[in-house]
């Protein structure tokens, strides 16, 4: 199970200053856990991001929002061949035209690369107010979990970034 370390703060917080905003929060949380417990861990797809906002996120936090939205954070199988989704976290315009040298240069022998599975999150805030951990989660689970899961954030928050 995962530990919901930055979520047990957040919700302690909204339980006392904002108890419907907590319900909410937990409500929607417990929808996505509840719709993605069947899968078990091995058959997530394993993630990498690549957070490269200013400044930098808490890894721990990032980490957290990914395996709630489903993805499989597994450091002894990381390696290029095994990471299926490849997610960059970047706010500036200018990363998309940057983008395909990184790919050639850094990541050309990843799996998610070869299979045309890397995403641009560009909300500006992303991971970076604890007020935004839902639409945030959401994000993370409409790319990694796509199947099950339509916010309604592509386009506007993040991108497919088609090779």
């Amino acid at each position: 199970m995962i530990q919901l370390k930055h979520y047990s703060a957040i919700s302690n917080d909204l339980q006392k200053s904002n108890p419907e905003k907590f319900e909410l929060l937990e409500e929607e949380l417990n929808i996505i856990i509840h719709k993605l417990k069947f899968i078990a861990i091995e058959n997530r797809p394993m993630v990498e991001i690549i957070d490269l906002s200013t400044p930098a996120n808490d890894p721990t936090y990032i980490e957290e929002l990914s395996e709630i939205a489903g993805a499989q954070n597994n450091p002894l199988v990381k390696e290029a061949e095994n990471i299926e989704i490849l997610i960059f976290i970047n706010d500036n315009p200018a990363f998309l035209g940057k983008l395909p040298e990184l790919l050639n240069n850094q990541y050309s022998d990843y799996k998610a690369v070869k299979n045309n599975n890397v995403f641009i999150i560009q909300k500006a805030d992303f991971a970076k107010n604890k007020e935004n951990y839902l639409v945030d989660t959401e994000i993370f689970a409409e790319i990694i979990q796509s199947k099950y899961f339509v916010y309604g954030h592509e386009g506007q928050y993040w991108v497919k970034f088609d090779l």
